[in-house]
């Protein structure tokens, strides 16, 4: 019987601000996939970036920011035009409404698969190098808050714009039809948590006088997929064919 074929490893270059975050990903990253780490920079002086990535021709480059620059954007956009074919993982601590666009016009870019996470929905290293492989075969990995808004245009509803990421995340399973018990075991959190969170949405949808008297759970979900255009984004993240972004 013949061998199955080795998996080629995928050659990752990454740039991340925080030590503990490099050390994770130095130790484990290997050890969870066919991962190859051609380096890691402590830094994101953009023109080193853009040399860095030339030189190492990596499949996948890892970049880990707590805000967007515009320099940092203009000169990411020189590596999804330069370099194609190189996937691009993006993990954000914070982002403005000013930077959707932004990102949106950039996922636009390449042919190479693209993610974009809040650095806090992270909590498994397997989340992250599973997200590096899909983006190796050409994936778009979105995190739900994230996907809402960049694919589905800003949101017109004052309740969407009121919810926190945890919130998004919940109301997402609750509008795929979780129970509460459901939502809290995908979320790996207590049930007690996930109420909570639910009354606190309550709270905010019920200042609009129109949904005063309607059902909250029901009003809530319908609110959300009218919102992302009847698209369900999941735990697991938004997984969009490199094709679909140029439809």
């Amino acid at each position: 019987m013949m061998e199955p074929a080795a998996t080629k490893p995928v050659k990752l270059y990454i740039v991340e601000e925080q030590e503990i975050y490099r050390e994770i990903y130095r130790s484990l990253l290997p050890s969870r996939a066919p991962i190859e780490l051609l380096q890691i920079s402590s830094h994101k002086d953009t023109e080193a970036l853009v040399n860095a990535v030339a030189k190492l021709c990596p499949d996948v480059l890892l970049l880990s920011t707590k805000k967007l620059e515009p320099r940092l954007l203009e000169d990411l956009e020189k590596v999804r035009t330069g370099c194609p074919w190189i996937g691009l993982v993006l993990f954000l601590t914070f982002y403005s409404s000013q930077d959707i666009e932004l990102l949106r016009r950039l996922a636009m870019m390449g042919e190479g698969g693209m993610a974009l996470f809040l650095k806090q929905s992270l909590d498994q290293i397997d989340q992250i190098s599973r997200t590096v492989m899909a983006v190796s075969q050409g994936q778009v990995i979105l995190d739900p808050p994230l996907a809402a808004f960049m694919f589905a245009g800003k949101p017109e509803s004052p309740f969407l714009k009121q919810l926190t990421a945890r919130e998004l995340e919940i109301l997402n399973l609750l509008a795929m039809g979780y129970t509460n018990s459901a939502i809290a075991g995908k979320l790996f959190i207590d049930i007690k948590t996930v109420e909570h969170h639910l009354n606190s949405m309550y709270s905010k949808l019920k200042t609009d006088p129109e949904f005063t008297d309607k059902h909250l759970r029901v009003s809530a979900a319908r609110l959300y997929l009218e919102t992302v255009g009847g698209s369900l984004f999941s735990r697991e993240s938004t997984l969009v064919p490199v094709a679909a972004r140029r439809s």
